[in-house]
């Protein structure tokens, strides 16, 4: 069924039917809404503890060879 027949259909109802389908479109709305707001206070609170993540500086005493090309013909692979 078209967008458009849905409208005609709905237009032709009762005014009390025309309010419960209206009152229920808002719920479904407000129900997104919450839905969509706990997943971006989800994403806020990963990047949250992303920003507390901390890394320590080290050396190894040598240079580290980052080729992998280089590195694999070294063990023969």
């Amino acid at each position: 069924m078209s967008t458009q027949q849905v409208i005609a259909q709905i237009q032709s109802m009762p005014l009390s039917e025309r309010v419960a389908i209206l009152e229920a479109l808002v719920q479904s709305i407000k129900h997104e809404t919450v839905l969509s707001n706990k997943a971006k206070e989800h994403e806020e609170e990963i990047r949250r503890r992303r920003r507390e993540f901390k890394i320590k500086g080290f050396h190894l005493g040598s240079d580290v060879v980052v080729d992998r090309d280089e590195m694999y013909a070294e063990r023969g692979l």
